[in-house]
């Protein structure tokens, strides 16, 4: 094992960057992106309520952060800004699990859809996503108006 390491070390090290991976062609503001989005969902990875999702649906990291982002992405563009204003302030790097990519323009249920299927995920099951986020909400003291609207935004 030691052997492959050093081995691996050395050829690493001997091997330019640019030669194993061309990225000539990736703009600075493209790399910042993107750098910027792996960055959003290693945070996001790291959410009590995406923590509670992979143990209690036995999904993955990735697919319980683009599924509760998605549904929280559908609340910031429905919910009035004083619900919002709450929502943000109970799940803790929330920005992380909403801004990401393709989450950041989701406006509709359908959307959401898109969203479960694009991580082998069955649109159906939203309706495990939302009990599971719910109870969270509840346990951080989420005001009945708001609970009340999301129960009412995720059927």
């Amino acid at each position: 094992m030691r052997t492959f390491l050093a081995l691996t070390a050395a050829l690493l090290i001997s091997v330019p960057t640019h030669a194993a991976l061309d990225l000539s062609s990736v703009s600075a503001d493209d790399a910042n992106s993107l750098l910027s989005s792996a960055n959003s969902m290693m945070k996001a990875k790291d959410s009590p309520v995406v923590n509670d999702l992979v143990n209690d649906l036995s999904i993955s990291p990735e697919q319980a952060t683009t599924g509760v982002g998605a549904l929280l992405s559908l609340a910031q563009s429905s919910l009035g800004s004083e619900q919002q204003s709450e929502l943000s302030s109970l799940i803790p790097g929330m920005d992380s699990l909403t801004n990401s990519g393709l989450l950041s323009s989701i406006q509709n249920m359908e959307s959401v859809k898109s969203a479960f299927s694009s991580v082998g995920l069955d649109p159906s099951m939203i309706s495990q996503f939302a009990p599971v986020v719910l109870d969270y909400l509840g346990s951080q003291g989420a005001s009945s108006g708001l609970m009340e609207s999301l129960t009412s935004l995720w059927q």
